[in-house]
């Protein structure tokens, strides 16, 4: 990983996206298209890993439907074998990631995909700024309209949430998070749009603010 990688002040998203799309077509296999993704995400690092989102939203935005599916299906085959691209975030209480040359943080730390870093980026401090609901709402959006352009995908991802908010010892999520990505299984499996599921996710994120159990602020 190259951490000291940083993104252009103003991205070519568009050129990004088209970029991305082309690499794509010009694998034979969906297995070659994971190939691609992974790639691209390694490119870009775990601190820059919300540009690797923002590109996969910038698709969603420009793409035409058959785009969309193109990706979409790359991701359900990512899912299917477990490769979906991820970060490493530091686990629950671990810090963020100004210590990323190597030590402990890094041997302590769990990957996360595209979806579930927004809803943990919304309630912890794993970037270098905050994430805010209404650019949460903006880029769960998209990731959700690009994910539901193959139902496999989104019956892959719902199931993969579900498992991860099921799982009390994996070390990723605080009782936020983990109340965000259930609610975005739920509203998500029940057929609700794209914006009503993030609005959702965003509101929910915001009842929870302020005092958690035995009377200790959330963080």
């Amino acid at each position: 990983m190259n951490a000291d990688r940083i993104l252009k002040s103003e991205p070519d998203w568009f050129g990004a996206a088209q970029a991305l799309v082309e690499g794509l077509r010009g694998q034979p296999t969906l297995d070659r298209r994971v190939d691609v993704l992974e790639r691209v995400c390694t490119d870009l690092g775990d601190a820059l890993y919300p540009g690797f989102a923002k590109l996969l939203a910038a698709v969603a935005h420009f793409g035409e439907p058959e785009v969309k599916a193109l990706v979409a299906d790359a991701l359900a085959q990512a899912l299917l074998t477990a490769r979906l691209p991820a970060a490493r975030v530091p686990a629950w209480g671990a810090g963020g990631f100004s210590g990323l040359g190597g030590g402990p943080l890094l041997s302590n730390s769990r990957k996360v995909g595209p979806l579930e870093f927004l809803c943990v980026w919304l309630v912890r401090d794993i970037a270098d700024a905050p994430l805010d609901a209404e650019a949460f709402e903006t880029a769960a959006t998209y990731l959700l309209d690009l994910v539901s352009a193959s139902p496999k995908a989104s019956a892959l991802y719902i199931d993969k949430l579900r498992a991860d908010a099921a799982d009390p010892t994996e070390g990723l999520h605080n009782a936020q998070s983990r109340r965000l990505i259930e609610v975005l299984a739920e509203r998500w499996a029940a057929g609700d749009p794209p914006a009503e599921v993030a609005r959702a996710v965003a509101r929910a994120a915001e009842a929870d603010q302020g005092v958690g159990r035995f009377g200790l602020p959330f963080r």
